[in-house]
């Protein structure tokens, strides 16, 4: 595993204190990247959700199944936008993701 992405995973499993920062319900046992490693998506806090399930299970199977809801919810970011200034609907309501691990609640009518 290379530094940046142990550190990507890091920050993400502290800022999500282990549960699915998706559903809020679950014990978080993925991370899943928001704009695609084949898109240019870099392992960084911002462009990470800690989610529950595997990719055909729980929330992670969810944005993979359900792929406009993921858009929708910025649970997956487009190649061309970028993860840390595109609101993300988690269990904490509407935020935008950092590349130090933090969020910052957003009104979701900025979208």
């Amino acid at each position: 595993m290379k530094k940046n992405e142990k550190e990507a995973r890091r920050l993400v499993a502290e800022r999500s204190g282990g549960i699915c920062e998706v559903c809020g319900a679950n014990r978080a046992t993925n991370f899943q990247h928001r704009k695609n490693r084949s898109q240019g998506g870099p392992w960084s806090a911002s462009n990470g959700l800690h989610a529950c399930g595997s990719g055909t299970t729980g929330c992670h199977g969810r944005m993979h199944q359900e792929p406009e809801e993921a858009y929708a919810f910025g649970w997956s970011v487009k190649g061309a936008a970028d993860p840390a200034s595109t609101p993300v609907r988690t269990c904490y309501g509407w935020v935008l993701l950092d590349d130090e691990g933090g969020r910052t609640a957003v009104d979701h009518g900025t979208r």
